[in-house]
């Protein structure tokens, strides 16, 4: 792609501004808390329920367990300053991976729900497509943000990333796809007795959490590739002045 450094000058600011290194651990530590929830409680699950349990859905809580432990771990060494400083294109890098789990972490406690509750095909099916189709917004807004980059609207005097016109359009689009997902299953789900109101309640949190996670998501991904690609996009530390002690004169 072909572009200038001053037309990602906005992402720029928000790099030195409010996703400057030392303000990141903020969110990873957030998605640790988020994540924990769901991780904690797909566990209890499993663990009060092994014999309702599926093969399959005990597979995903180890793995998840693991991937915890170790976004646990980097959260810790991105946290340090000098470290978040000295290597920022990883742990922004790490960051962006992060916000893409947080944003389907509670997928798992919603299949978690549906395995135990011996829910039909149809309603694993729902949560499948909605999760396909928040990746698929992900990828338009990315596609998206890089074609405001080429218009020039991350610029100084450009419009930004965000057009609230458009953005409205997509987020009502996906919007319009999840509720009536959502709202099909639960009608189907209601005349045949089967599942729970509660589970759908999670699945409409995790849509409502995935897809707002895809439209900020892009911001991320634009400050990763300006940071590869213009050198003006590494942070220097803050400078910290030590307090200088008044001398006492002297007679």
């Amino acid at each position: 792609m072909s572009v200038k450094e001053e037309d990602f000058y906005k992402i720029k600011m928000a790099g030195y501004g409010r996703l400057r290194p030392d303000s990141v651990p903020g969110f990873l530590w957030g998605a640790i808390v988020s994540g924990g929830v769901a991780w904690v409680v797909s566990l209890l699950g499993v663990i009060n329920g092994t014999y309702l349990a599926s093969t399959l859905l005990q597979t995903s809580v180890k793995v998840a367990t693991v991937v915890f432990g170790v976004q646990l771990l980097l959260s810790i060494l991105f946290s340090i300053t000098p470290i978040s400083y000295a290597l920022q294109k990883l742990q922004l890098m790490f960051a962006t991976l992060i916000a893409f789990k947080f944003s389907i972490d509670f997928y798992l406690f919603f299949f978690t729900v549906a395995d135990l509750e011996d829910a039909p095909q149809y309603i694993f099916n729902t949560g499948f497509l909605l999760m396909a189709g928040g990746i698929l917004l992900l990828i338009m807004m990315t596609v998206r943000a890089f074609k405001r980059v080429k218009q020039g609207e991350l610029r100084k005097e450009g419009e930004g990333l965000y057009n609230f016109k458009e953005t409205k359009n997509y987020l009502t689009g996906a919007g319009l796809f999840g509720i009536v997902m959502i709202a099909g299953s639960l009608a189907r789900s209601l005349s045949n007795m089967e599942g729970s109101i509660g589970m759908f309640f999670i699945l409409f949190l995790c849509i409502t959490i995935q897809y707002s996670v895809a439209i900020a998501l892009p911001e991320f991904i634009l400050l990763l590739y300006g940071k590869f690609k213009f050198k003006s996009f590494i942070i220097p530390p803050r400078n910290r002045q030590p307090n200088k002690k008044r001398r006492a004169a002297r007679f």
